[in-house]
């Protein structure tokens, strides 16, 4: 599975719901494919992340229980730094088939 150092299963968004504010983020353990347990991080430390070279992919949990890999993760610079999985000329940041928490 390990593609990515880190998996994104779920976002948040702020009080507006204009974009995305926390994601619950699964790092992969090194040396295996192991996910470890959702933690949160905030968007701008996903960027940094990003921006320092990791790589973070989506992932939506099957009706078997299994993980499905989804897109990697792109920032989307325009007036502020978005998180997307493609790029576009768009500011929504299509990761909207991840459950919010």
């Amino acid at each position: 599975m390990a593609t990515s150092d880190f998996y994104v299963s779920a976002v948040n968004y702020n009080s507006d719901e204009t974009h995305i504010a926390k994601l619950k983020v699964h790092e992969v353990k090194v040396g295996s494919d192991t996910l470890q347990p959702a933690q949160e991080m905030t968007r701008p430390k996903v960027i940094e992340l990003i921006e320092k070279g990791k790589k973070f992919t989506t992932i939506i949990r099957k009706s078997d229980g299994n993980w499905a890999i989804g897109a990697p993760l792109q920032i989307a610079p325009v007036t502020t730094k978005y998180l997307k999985t493609k790029s576009d000329q768009t500011t929504k940041d299509n990761l909207e088939n991840l459950p919010s928490f």
